[in-house]
């Protein structure tokens, strides 16, 4: 069982580097369901907080007259990222989820 600073210390390290399900930790599995909680929570606090900033900005850019101009770089954004996933897959071998990522609309 593992004490509350490992569970302390195993949330700071997520929060730090958060690229895989925190409940799924090796180790942790009589914590999951507190770890899932937490990685929940924190990924909608996180969520909010973007969709706050996403507002503030859409409502500069409105006030600037550049509205267009902002939609047109955050597509531009999304497809580099796409790209840049794309890239890392085929680096890892995945040719085929390099390809779906590639091909595959964007999400919302």
């Amino acid at each position: 069982m593992k004490t509350r600073r490992d569970i302390e210390r195993l949330k700071g390290n997520w929060l730090a580097d958060p690229l895989w399900p925190l409940e799924d930790t090796e180790g942790f599995e009589a914590h999951a369901g507190e770890l899932r909680q937490f990685r929940i929570a924190t990924e909608a606090r996180w969520k909010a907080a973007e969709q706050e900033q996403e507002a503030a900005l859409d409502a500069e850019a409105e006030q600037l007259g550049v509205h267009g101009l902002l939609r047109l770089v955050r597509r531009l954004e999304a497809l580099h990222r796409r790209h840049a996933n794309a890239i890392c897959l085929l680096t890892e071998g995945r040719t085929q989820d390099a390809w779906t990522a590639l091909t595959e609309p964007p999400g919302p």
